[in-house]
């Protein structure tokens, strides 16, 4: 009983921070991520796209100016990982020289 008890609160609390994970809570997740490596950084540098992959939600973007750009990959349930774009980055991405 106590068992049934607990995998219950616990599929009630993951639930519930499923669904109520916006896009905001995992663009600033993996902004801050980004602005942890390193100086010169800003949070401007960042911006969100809708993912290409099945399995990946949203791809946050960050290029420090005239660098590679780092790629964060988000998943639905908020996990987030360091990644590269499947396709063609847009010419609107490609940092400056």
């Amino acid at each position: 009983m106590a068992l049934t008890a607990a995998t219950a609160v616990f599929g009630l609390r993951v639930g519930w921070q499923v669904a109520t994970l916006t896009e905001s809570d995992v663009i600033s997740r993996a902004a801050q991520d980004y602005l942890s490596g390193g100086q010169g950084r800003s949070a401007v540098d960042c911006l969100a796209i809708p993912a290409s992959q099945s399995a990946v939600w949203i791809t946050v973007i960050c290029t420090p100016r005239g660098q590679t750009p780092a790629i964060y990959h988000a998943t639905r349930t908020g996990k987030i990982r360091l990644g590269t774009l499947q396709s063609a980055m847009p010419e609107t991405l490609v940092p400056e020289t």
